[in-house]
């Protein structure tokens, strides 16, 4: 370890690892360059948004046996919000990055390859392409390209004025790999494993008193702000929320900055009725969840449409869980650590468990309300798949982006009742969660509708055998098939 002074302040600065090349006094914010016989101060770096991250620069943890020390950070946004990559120096003296995005962690590190020949350029990728490496499969999750927005500590580049970092996420199972085209049209590699915040030593991450020092308000706690477009009152999380839609006009708020900008305006608000409000509190799991976003969502197929609400809510420890609530029941829903092994047009296998396919269809957010940790907005659409399993979901959302998985289970009324101490909610009407709103039934009755129109001439000559026999074969595999997927009532 190398410490110095800063050139521009006095103030101490450490350079824990000697991979580092740059490092941000904490006093002044000067990026002090290390080279071979000094160190020099080249200008100032931005601060980065204090957000709902436990981790902090001093955090230690262990992966793959390996005790590692965060030493530091650079805070990446892109149109939609931001990530921190968090720069981790081990104990056997070599290096890697920890991400830290909405509650999702990963740890990766530098991969040398003999041969780069196969490997797509940035702009060729697309999520949900396929790549091979040393006989594994990755499937490509996310592509972004993002700005620097801040930095602490110690870095091993120098993110100079206007880079731009360009990176495509790939997941396999628990398998986490990186390409990143941020330097030269060849990727450098990284890659690891999804990471879960148990293995860090507890008492170096962040408290709510420390949250509190440096951000000036306690993680998580819920404040208040005047809309700057109608001057109602906004409901936000301090710390974490850097999108806020207000509740009164529907202007989307960035709050992300020292002062909160209209980003867009809604010229018309639809009114919505909701079972649960912002600010409602659910103790889960012994933990307490506060929920600040909620958006009403719809499938614009004009043979079947049909609409729900998703609630997201928030614990500072345990991060981000979804209720989803359609007119068949309610689900808790939760961002999948592990991707699937197996996916094929007619099933998926999650965890030993084989998911059959049920539907493909589309959510378009309607309305967003609340607080959100990325961009939402109206008409924003994802492409969904859902998978069964008895009675539990699995669901693949693609993304122009991005490529996701989550996890859902039925949830009785008795059970959200419980959950948010309301009574009036066990009244609810529960039926079992079948994926997309409609039935078998319904396809069917489109069928019997065209074979009565195309025997039209066998009727009226009195040929009704053959087309009662027809509709046997029609309607008996579907009351079946309602009837094992939940929704013969």
């Amino acid at each position: 370890m190398q410490q110095v002074l800063c050139p521009q302040c006095g103030a101490p600065v450490k350079f824990t690892s000697t991979a580092s090349v740059m490092a941000v006094c904490g006093a002044c914010r000067s990026t002090l360059l290390k080279d071979a016989e000094s160190v020099k101060r080249s200008g100032e770096m931005a601060d980065v948004l204090e957000d709902y991250s436990p981790l902090c620069l001093g955090a230690t943890g262990k992966f793959e046996s390996k005790r590692f020390d965060v030493i530091g950070r650079i805070q990446l946004r892109y149109d939609e919000g931001f990530w921190n990559e968090w720069y981790v120096w081990f104990d056997d003296g070599s290096d890697g990055w920890l991400s830290d995005a909405s509650g999702q962690y990963a740890i990766t590190r530098r991969r040398k390859v003999k041969s780069l020949q196969g490997m797509p350029a940035f702009s060729d990728i697309s999520p949900g392409d396929e790549l091979k490496l040393d006989g594994q499969r990755f499937v490509a999750s996310d592509i972004r390209r993002a700005q620097a927005g801040g930095a602490q500590g110690e870095l091993p580049f120098v993110p100079g004025d206007g880079w731009q970092a360009k990176v495509a996420d790939y997941r396999s199972v628990d398998a986490f790999l990186t390409l990143d085209f941020s330097d030269a049209p060849e990727p450098e590699l990284f890659i690891g494993k999804a990471f879960d915040l148990s293995a860090m030593q507890a008492s170096s991450l962040r408290s709510n008193e420390q949250v509190e020092e440096t951000a000036g308000r306690y993680r998580g706690q819920i404040k208040a702000l005047d809309c700057p477009n109608c001057g109602g009152p906004i409901s936000f999380v301090a710390a974490m929320a850097t999108q806020v839609v207000c509740p009164s006009c529907a202007a989307t708020v960035d709050c992300s900055g020292p002062t909160a900008e209209v980003i867009d305006k809604a010229r018309k608000v639809k009114a919505i009725t909701t079972t649960l409000s912002l600010g409602a509190v659910a103790k889960i799991d012994g933990a307490s969840y506060t929920l600040i976003g909620l958006m009403k969502c719809a499938d614009p197929d004009p043979d079947e449409p049909s609409d729900w609400i998703e609630y997201l809510l928030f614990n500072p420890a345990k991060g981000f869980i979804w209720l989803v609530e359609t007119d068949e029941g309610w689900e808790r829903v939760q961002v999948c650590d592990t991707w699937p092994s197996q996916n094929n047009a007619s099933s998926v296998r999650w965890r030993s468990k084989l998911y059959q396919k049920l539907y493909d269809y589309t959510s378009r957010v309607e309305l967003p309300l609340g607080a959100f940790n990325w961009r939402v907005k109206a008409g924003d659409t994802t492409k969904i798949t859902d998978y069964k399993a008895g009675a539990m979901k699995l669901t693949r959302e693609l993304g122009e982006a991005e490529l996701g998985w989550s996890a859902s289970a039925p949830v009785s009324p008795a059970q959200l009742a419980e959950w948010f101490g309301d009574p009036q909610l066990a009244k609810q009407k529960s039926r079992p969660m079948g994926g997309k709103k409609g039935s078998y039934a319904g396809w069917a009755w489109m069928a019997t509708i065209g074979m009565v129109f195309m025997n039209l001439s066998n009727i009226l000559s009195g040929r009704f055998i053959p087309i009662l026999i027809g509709l046997a074969f029609l309607w008996f595999p579907a009351k079946l098939a309602d009837k094992f997927s939940g929704k013969d009532e």
